[in-house]
């Protein structure tokens, strides 16, 4: 559930993490779910399906947004700014940025759009997850984008092997020496909560990640959510998935009484 504490602002959950107490009702978990899939398609795959307009540096003005999602899609037409700025603030990975009515997705991008503007990398190791086929392949010609326009890094080992887990069951690890990197005027920016972004790492800054650095895998698998947002070039965009994924129950137009009021 997507609620808001007078006191404390945005939540998710079914009662504020601060204060414990239940806030103003903004929308279910389905209606998250199914909102947040538009808004990662949108954002970072077709602005075209939608209508939107997006800049070079992938803002999209909200109200035009929400209006364009209300319009299009059945169940959304109390869609409101507030909601979608909800979505953002409250998004666990960080992968959106709200400014002055607008809003863009911080990475994942397969469109052409500039990211130059968000805050360079402080850090100086980055780790990035591979298959036993690839490793020997990226450590002799480094690490190029695949099916995105930028190379995903992890800022930490378990972040990488989390997502080295949506395609291989024990993946392999790759250090990435930043400290290197930016003396030598190489641009990391950091585009997620543990999520980096870089044009590409050539393979000088490349290394096996060593062993006693690694801890094992854990022992329960990746849940869904976490595949679908993994900082790896994707074997599907959310488009796909969009499609694939069950779609929610049609709300019914009988005339009943609301159960749930929206802000």
């Amino acid at each position: 559930m997507l609620g808001k504490c007078d006191e404390h602002g945005y939540y998710r959950g079914e009662v504020c993490p601060v204060c414990k107490t239940k806030g103003k009702f903004l929308m279910s978990d389905r209606e998250l779910d199914s909102l947040g899939r538009i808004m990662a398609g949108v954002l970072r795959h077709f602005p075209e399906k939608l209508g939107v307009t997006m800049d070079g540096h992938g803002w999209v003005d909200i109200s035009e947004f929400v209006e364009a999602v209300g319009g299009s899609r059945s169940g959304f037409q109390w869609l409101r700014d507030h909601h979608i700025e909800a979505i953002a603030l409250t998004d666990s990975k960080g992968r959106y940025q709200v400014d002055g009515g607008m809003i863009r997705a911080t990475y994942g991008h397969t469109i052409d759009i500039r990211l130059d503007d968000l805050p360079l990398a402080e850090i100086d190791d980055f780790y990035y997850p591979v298959t036993e086929e690839e490793i020997d392949i990226i450590l002799e010609g480094g690490l190029n984008p695949i099916d995105r326009k930028n190379v995903h890094l992890s800022g930490s080992i378990e972040k990488a092997i989390e997502a080295g887990k949506v395609r291989t069951e024990i993946p392999l690890l790759l250090r990435i020496d930043g400290k290197k990197a930016r003396e030598d005027d190489i641009k990391i920016y950091h585009a997620g909560k543990d999520v980096y972004i870089t044009d590409r790492i050539d393979a000088k800054y490349i290394s096996k990640a060593e062993a006693s650095d690694v801890s094992p895998p854990a022992a329960d698998s990746i849940t869904e959510t976490e595949a679908e947002e993994s900082p790896l070039e994707p074997t599907q965009t959310e488009e796909t998935e969009e499609k694939t994924s069950p779609k929610p129950k049609r709300k019914s137009t009988k005339k009943t009484k609301k159960t749930k009021v929206k802000e």
